[in-house]
C-alpha cells in the first residue's frame, strides 16, 4: 500500500515514515505544493505537523487544502494536519487560549476505529499553538485533553481521521497503534 505523507515543515515528519515503513507501507514524502493528480496514485494520505498556523498563515500550506477536499482516500491529520483538516472542512480553528507542550494527558471518548486500543487514556506528546474548538459538520470527537476538546476527531464515514497528538513521538504511549487502525482503514 503507498501513503503520501504531506510534509509541512514539522520536525517530526520523518518519525511519521519510519513509522508506516517499519509497519510495512510505502510512504513517500509529498511536498504541499505538489499537484493534485501525483496524489491520485496513494491509497491514503497522512498531514503531517509544521511550524505553520492554520489560523494565521492558512496560505502557506500549499495544495494541501485542495487534497482535503478532493482526495477520495482515507486521510488522517497529525497536529497542524488535524487542524488543516478541521479549518478545510468548515469547523473551527483559533490560537490557543492554554497551548499544550510536551506529556498531556488524552481522555479517549470514543475509541472507535482510529483510536482503537488506547481507551480509557494515554500521555501524549502535544505541541501546539492553535486548537480545533469545534469539528466540522459530520465529524464527532473522540478524544479530549484538559486543555483541548477535540483531541481527535472522525468524520461519520469512518475516513478523514484528526488527532492533535503526535503519535510518532516515541513519548506517545500507544502512538504506532493509531498508525496501524489508519492502515487498516486504507485496506477496507
Amino acid at each position: 500500500m503507498r501513503i503520501a505523507v504531506i510534509v509541512f515543515g514539522g520536525q517530526y515528519n520523518h518519525l511519521i515514515i519510519k513509522d508506516l515503513k517499519y509497519l510495512g507501507q510505502e510512504a513517500v514524502s509529498v511536498n504541499p505544493d505538489a499537484d493534485v493528480e501525483k496524489l491520485h496514485a496513494f491509497d491514503c494520505v497522512v498531514f503531517g505537523g509544521g511550524p505553520f498556523s492554520v489560523v494565521d498563515q492558512f496560505e502557506k500550506l500549499g495544495k494541501a487544502p485542495l487534497y482535503v477536499k478532493e482526495l477520495s482516500v482515507p486521510k488522517l491529520g497529525i497536529c497542524l494536519g488535524h487542524q488543516l483538516i478541521a479549518k478545510t472542512l468548515g469547523g473551527e480553528v483559533r490560537r490557543a487560549v492554554n497551548p499544550e507542550y510536551g506529556l498531556v494527558n488524552v481522555r479517549v471518548i470514543d475509541e472507535d476505529t482510529i483510536l482503537r486500543g488506547l481507551a480509557p487514556s494515554i500521555k501524549a506528546w502535544e505541541s501546539h499553538n492553535d486548537e480545533v474548538v469545534s469539528p466540522p459538520p459530520g465529524f464527532r470527537v473522540l478524544a479530549e485533553s484538559e486543555n483541548a476538546k477535540v483531541q481527535a476527531m472522525v468524520n461519520n464515514d469512518n475516513t478523514v481521521f484528526g488527532v492533535q497528538f503526535h503519535p510518532e513521538v516515541k513519548h506517545t504511549e500507544k502512538g504506532i497503534e493509531v498508525f496501524k487502525n489508519f492502515i487498516s482503514v486504507c485496506r477496507s
